[in-house]
């Protein structure tokens, strides 16, 4: 569960703890590789294997060192306003194309930019390794291009909380209903949890439940003339 400060969100601890396991565990074939390069050179002192040992142990803590840096994580993020959608990802916005009907925005991440997945709104669901916002004008979501991605469990979608991780190379697809005001550019960074659009709205409980129902039974009321 998230903790609020008068300007600051706190990551739960839990989230952050998974994440730090997931990086202990990619660490280990570093550590293996150091172990061995400290074994030869005890092992075998005098069979000239020092600078081969010198080289293996340093290419382990480089290793190390990357993974880590890999698994990079904000404990803490500026509070989001209310009913702000905000970024889930770290990265830098690639491009944004947009006609009457919708906008599109892709986040790029490379390996280093941080690990969290942050919830964009506190109305948003996971379908099908996406995340979904339902709107008066249609559904905002959220695609995830990328490998190594892992949704935790039960999340708590508070806007800016952490609901999983991504590592590596990747990128996030935006797809908005219509052109709305936007608070970033093409070729920005951009944090996960800054603000990309001031203000959404969503739909209620129970036009949310009535669309749903009309879509699973196959009602869909014509707006021809």
């Amino acid at each position: 569960m998230p903790n609020k400060t008068a300007n600051y969100l706190l990551s739960d601890g839990n989230s952050l703890l998974r994440i730090k396991k997931a990086q202990f565990r990619r660490q280990i074939p570093a550590l293996a590789l150091l172990l061995v390069a400290f074994l030869l050179s005890v092992i075998f002192p005098r069979a000239r294997l020092y600078t081969p040992a010198l080289i293996l142990a340093l290419a382990a803590i480089a290793w190390y060192l990357f993974v880590g840096a890999c698994h990079r994580f904000k404990q803490r993020i500026p509070l989001p306003e209310p009913h702000a959608l905000v970024s889930p990802i770290q990265g830098k916005i690639r491009y944004i194309r947009s006609n009457n009907e919708i906008t599109l925005i892709k986040i790029g991440k490379i390996m280093l930019d941080g690990a969290e997945i942050r919830s964009p709104h506190q109305d948003c669901r996971l379908e099908d390794g996406s995340l979904t916002i339902p709107t008066p004008e249609g559904k905002i979501s959220f695609r995830f291009n990328i490998k190594r991605l892992t949704w935790f469990p039960q999340p708590d979608f508070s806007a800016g909380n952490i609901i999983g991780m991504l590592v590596g190379n990747g990128s996030c697809t935006i797809t908005l209903p219509q052109a709305p005001e936007l608070r970033v550019s093409e070729g920005q960074p951009i944090d996960a949890g800054d603000t990309l659009i001031d203000y959404v709205q969503t739909l209620s409980p129970a036009a949310r439940a009535e669309a749903e129902e009309s879509v699973e039974s196959g009602d869909v009321t014509s707006t021809e003339p």
